[in-house]
């Protein structure tokens, strides 16, 4: 028993030694190579008070026989490099929580006002309204107002009537139409 304690303990003893004499390697090559760096240098350049600008990294580019990073799996090229969107600046509004042909009189069950407007629009599922620029649906709404307005004034001004402050437009429409009669 004590052949093998001596022995594992000499076994102890080599392994030491050995781990020993790499780092003194390491250190002597360290050294060489300090030692090289110091040779590079210039003896005789003076240093100046002004620093040079650190010369740029370059990325090294490997070898010609290296070997290429591993591909992933379960990704298609396609995807890696057609699916690459910018990014928008702003919120995005999220998941839509009505379908785009959701009826609008379901959607807008409790205003009467807003299923009226769209029956006079002939407008019946988001889809349809989603494409209308506020403007337009406001204009389409107010002109046919503004034309039957129009055209109360003219009757009421070929009948010798006017809207209250309305005088001017009466008498103007008078004689535009007597003109146009001779």
């Amino acid at each position: 028993m004590q052949d093998r304690s001596v022995m594992s303990m000499a076994k102890k003893k080599a392994a030491a030694k050995t781990r020993k004499v790499a780092a003194v390697k390491k250190k002597a090559t360290k050294k060489k190579v300090a030692a090289k760096k110091a040779v590079a240098r210039k003896p005789g350049a003076k240093k100046s008070g002004t620093k040079k600008p650190a010369a740029k990294k370059v990325p090294k580019k490997p070898p010609k026989g290296a070997a290429k990073p591993a591909k992933k799996k379960g990704v298609r090229r396609a995807t890696m490099t057609t699916g690459i969107r910018t990014k928008k600046a702003g919120k995005k509004m999220g998941r839509s929580r009505i379908p785009t042909d959701a009826p609008l009189a379901v959607v807008f069950q409790n205003d009467l006002d807003a299923q009226e407007a769209f029956a006079f629009l002939g407008i019946h599922t988001i889809r349809e309204l989603e494409e209308f620029p506020p403007d337009e649906l406001v204009m389409r709404l107010t002109s046919p107002a503004k034309q039957t307005v129009g055209r109360i004034r003219k009757i009421l001004a070929m009948n010798n009537r006017c809207l209250s402050d309305d005088e001017a437009f009466a008498l103007e429409f008078q004689e535009r139409l007597a003109l146009k009669l001779r």
